[in-house]
């Protein structure tokens, strides 16, 4: 139920994408510490995955803006599905990586570690 905030990076500022991304993994207990990353950043550290490949955890990237750069993300959950934050209009929610917006805008997935 976290509303869509631009730079936000925490439960106390909300999030963005790409902060709800990283505080996730943050945070998740593994050991990760990669501090607050963009889209961008996020899918510099990562390794491609095929889609044949795509597990849970995975990050999902897509091409949302105009600049024909990754421009957005969220954490793969399984069965087609995927959480992130999504705009200024939602809150953290689940979407479709199969249809629709998400699928029309998919780049593709890679893994952290």
């Amino acid at each position: 139920g976290y509303p869509y905030v631009w730079g936000g990076s925490t439960p106390a500022t909300s999030f963005d994408c790409s902060g709800f991304v990283s505080y996730v993994y943050n945070n998740c207990g593994v050991g990760w510490s990669f501090g607050r990353l963009g889209a961008s950043g996020l899918l510099g550290i990562c390794t491609r995955v095929s889609a044949a490949n795509v597990r849970p955890g995975d990050l999902v990237f897509f091409i949302t803006s105009s600049s024909g750069n990754v421009s957005h993300v969220g954490i793969y959950v399984g069965n087609g599905q995927f959480i992130h934050a999504p705009n200024s209009r939602s809150t953290v929610s689940y979407s479709d990586l199969t249809t629709g917006y998400w699928s029309q805008h998919y780049y593709g997935a890679k893994r952290v570690g």
